[in-house]
């Protein structure tokens, strides 16, 4: 072990302040991603005394479960003065910043070899917990505090261009749901004039609103074995199979009811990915656009249709493409269709290109978080 390297126990300390005046209202909860995120936990009825406050430059984490994960979750509270979250959760702060920064001590924790080797540590089966003096005896490098800020510095400029970048891509997908909306959603007509213009030459007024399969195909698109990139993968069960410009839709909840949808728009050409059966595989049929099929299954009408329809046990309910098939919708007008895929096409290409170059700053960032191992 090179001497710079010192154990993380030397240089943190648990805090356990409970919120016992119930002063603190904000909840959080802990992502595996290393995050805090919003609680959706129910917390009717609990006593809120017993949580532990956390405040800004400290972190949480957790150390149950840390094998079956492949992850010790771990984050750093920056963006508020202070919040609370589960008792659960260890709370830890840095003991001297002068010799140590967070933002530093985060970095080293959002290391993939970090992750390798607290696996490594733990104990207690196939869910396999990391004991708290483990943690501790884990060692890192630590530089004078100058190279530190340096480093932080540097990962800053990263972390924050990703950030624009995602923020860029949100308003350009805003730009193309508003668009979406007010053509095929919000387009109202009367109804006393439809009918006195067009029965004559319509009988078939019914079918103005029509089913979505004649559009959309909806579905778990799994096959035993699959050609990525040239070569057959191995067997592959019960996963789905998805392409460039197929809408990937949450088939569970929570993560549908917070509208997690994705459109694949970065894989090469013809290339096919394998993912997980928890979503719902959406690709447009001919004449349709698929920036149209993202816009649909991003809409507050359609997904409150796709929860209304989950079935299974509480909490783990989920989607049925089958169910999805039977949306009503109007029926399409494929001039207004061609207009609005030329209209989209542009927007979507310009999320395409903000998405490969935070890829690319993604794996800048891996880089410089492994060459943590060997700074001095």
């Amino acid at each position: 072990m090179k001497s710079n390297y010192k154990p993380i126990g030397k240089h943190i300390r648990l805090v356990d302040e409970r919120n016992k005046g119930l002063q603190v209202q904000q909840l959080l909860g802990l992502s595996i991603s290393k995050q805090f995120i919003p609680s959706v936990a129910n917390t009717i009825g609990t006593d809120m005394s017993t949580y532990r406050i956390i405040e800004r430059n400290q972190f949480a984490c957790s150390t149950m479960q840390v094998r079956r994960d492949k992850k010790m979750p771990v984050a750093l509270l920056k963006d508020l003065d202070e919040a609370i979250i589960s008792q659960a959760y260890p709370i830890f702060e840095v003991k001297d910043e002068k010799e140590l920064l967070p933002e530093y001590l985060m970095m080293w924790f959002e290391r993939s070899e970090f992750d390798r080797e607290a696996c490594f540590h733990t104990v207690g089966g196939v869910r396999g917990s990391l004991e708290w003096e483990d943690f501790e005896n884990m060692q890192l490098p630590i530089p004078p505090i100058a190279k530190q800020r340096e480093i932080v510095k540097e990962y800053n400029v990263i972390q924050n261009r990703i950030a624009l970048n995602q923020q860029l891509i949100q308003k350009l997908e805003e730009t193309a749901q508003a668009i979406y909306r007010e053509w095929f959603v919000e387009v109202g007509f009367d109804e006393t004039t439809f009918l006195k213009e067009y029965v004559e030459t319509n009988p078939r007024l019914e079918l103005r609103k029509g089913k979505i399969s004649p559009y959309v195909e909806m579905a778990n698109l799994s096959e035993t074995s699959m050609c990525v990139n040239g070569k057959v993968e191995r067997e592959y069960q019960g996963g789905s199979r998805f392409q460039n410009n197929d809408t990937l839709l949450a088939r569970i909840t929570p993560c549908l009811e917070n509208g997690k949808t994705a459109f694949v728009n970065i894989l090469k050409e013809k290339e096919i990915a394998a993912g997980s059966t928890e979503f719902i595989v959406m690709r447009a049929k001919k004449n349709i656009s698929p920036f149209w099929v993202y816009c649909l299954a991003k809409d507050e009408g359609f997904r409150a249709y796709a929860i209304s329809s989950m079935i299974g046990s509480s909490g783990r309910q989920r989607v049925h493409e089958k169910y999805l098939e039977e949306y009503q919708l109007p029926i399409i007008d494929y001039s207004k269709m061609e207009i609005f895929h030329n209209t989209a096409l542009p927007i979507f290409e310009s999320v395409k290109l903000k998405s490969l170059e935070n890829q690319k700053l993604k794996e800048l960032k891996e880089m410089l978080l492994s060459r943590l191992a060997t700074v001095v």
